[in-house]
């Protein structure tokens, strides 16, 4: 019993050890390198500067309303620190100056007023690229665009002044800018004050960023807009406006600036573009001609050695003309494979024997008796003479036609010519150019057996000879044509 409590023990101890020894291991394994600078591979410091224009809004004095409209300046620097690839916290100087104007009351009289206000602000804003949370992972298309929204808070240092416009006649103090004595704020006072706001922010370069910004400035104060404080008991410009806080909206272009020695900024990259490019993990697998495809997705699994291959195993081959790129003199011209791929020279016939083979062909074409109507019998011979014709676009024939002699020499012209615009008729109507052939009517002018005049001299073959169509290269001397180039 002793002896089996003893191996007991000792096997538990053993098992102790042995995931002790497992645990060091792991966590071993799963020590990572503290990230520092030195790693960085974005920019993620940038400064900005932007200039736009102001309007006072929810105020007693406004900068708009009743057909008026008179906005003031603004200008923003700001310096932003990245945290992440969507958010950055920015710290934001501002300077600008309202104009405004408004009606009211004040001493028992009616009264216009102008008021402008200048003021100094120090914020610090969070800054979230909405187009960076939004963007899909798998989309591969360049980003140039972003969608950023603001919100912060900081301290507002502000002087507001106002000034009636010559109701109380000259000299009165009130004709002058002056504080109110009741709303009475210098640039040695501060307050807190609130921002939000959005951008369209464009990537111009690795450098450059151009924003379009619109922010809304929530002051705290009542007597932002130079209306004053309210008067208890008393009705004063401060009670225009129901509300307690002075708004102001400014709209502002600015260029941002991206500080580092990397050339993408952290706020451009997207990190789903890693991951979804990240490689599949390789997995062994059978490939029997060893061109990189696995058997079970390889088309062509004979493929010979040296050959390369496409995504299929199949020899790649960019001109289809069935000799694999690999082996293929002429890779983008199809070729027969006796050729090695590459096409055969063209061997250019002339003019003059195409005109020859034409005239060989169409010999003993038929017409209709004594009308130029061309015989259903003679059309596969007109139809060799379009196929040779097609093969050679560039070359011009005169296509001349004759008679035999039967007939006066008038008639027989007449006869021959509508004869060969007849052939050509027919070939243009199957294709080809009109430009091509240049119809000639030579009636019975030159026999090809001369000796057949009158017809009764020769037999029927010869006089059959004689009614024929003959090509001629354009620009050849013909007895009775003159050549137009």
């Amino acid at each position: 019993m002793r002896k089996i409590c003893l191996l007991s023990l000792t096997l538990i101890c053993f098992s102790l050890l042995n995931a002790q020894e497992t645990n060091d291991s792991i966590s071993q394994t799963n020590q990572t390198k503290k990230f520092t600078n030195d790693e960085k591979e974005f920019n993620d410091w940038y400064i900005s500067a932007f200039v736009g224009a102001n309007a006072l809004q929810n105020t007693d004095l406004v900068s708009w309303g009743d057909g008026r409209f008179i906005p003031g300046y603004d200008f923003q620097l700001q310096v932003t620190k990245e945290v992440t690839h969507a958010f950055g916290i920015a710290l934001m100087g501002q300077y600008g100056k309202t104009r405004q104007y408004g009606e009211g009351t004040q001493v028992d009289y009616i009264n216009a007023w102008d008021g402008r206000t200048e003021y100094y602000g120090l914020s610090l804003l969070g800054d979230l690229n909405l187009s960076m949370l939004f963007r899909r992972i798998d989309n591969d298309s360049p980003f140039r665009w972003a969608w950023h929204i603001y919100a912060g808070a900081g301290i507002i240092s502000y002087k507001a002044e106002r000034k009636a416009r010559n109701i109380y006649g000259d000299g009165s103090p009130y004709n002058e800018w002056h504080t109110p004595v009741e709303g009475d704020v210098s640039f040695n006072d501060r307050s807190f004050f609130a921002q939000v706001g959005t951008g369209l922010r464009y990537k111009l370069s690795q450098r450059f960023d151009l924003e379009m910004r619109a922010m809304y400035v929530m002051t705290g104060d009542e007597a932002f807009d130079g209306s004053g404080n309210p008067i208890p008991g008393k009705w004063s410009l401060a009670d225009i406006e129901e509300g307690r806080d002075d708004n102001m909206i400014t709209l502002s272009l600015g260029l941002h600036y991206k500080i580092g020695k990397h050339k993408e900024s952290l706020q451009w990259h997207d990190p789903l573009t890693s991951i979804s490019s990240t490689p599949a993990v390789n997995i062994p697998c059978a490939d029997d001609d060893n061109d990189g495809v696995c058997n079970l997705y390889d088309k062509c699994p004979d493929t010979p050695a040296g050959i390369k291959v496409d995504g299929a195993g199949c020899p790649l081959d960019a001109d289809n003309d069935g000799v694999p790129d690999s082996i293929d003199e002429c890779p983008t011209i199809p070729g027969p494979p006796t050729n090695n791929g590459c096409p055969k020279p063209i061997v250019e016939v002339s003019i003059g024997t195409i005109a020859s083979s034409i005239s060989d062909i169409l010999q003993g074409i038929e017409f209709d008796y004594d009308k130029d109507v061309i015989r259903e019998v003679s059309y596969p011979k007109l139809n060799a003479a379009f196929d040779i014709l097609q093969a050679h676009p560039s070359y011009k024939f005169y296509v001349e036609g004759h008679t035999d002699a039967a007939g006066g020499v008038e008639y027989n012209q007449n006869l021959s010519e509508r004869r060969a615009a007849s052939v050509v008729r027919y070939l243009v109507n199957k294709g080809v150019s009109s430009s091509q052939l240049v119809p000639i009517g030579k009636g019975e002018s030159d026999l090809k057996h001369k000796e057949c005049d009158p017809v009764t001299n020769c037999p029927a073959w010869k006089n059959l000879e004689n009614r024929r169509v003959v090509f001629k290269p354009y620009g050849e001397a013909i007895d009775g044509v003159e050549y137009k180039d």
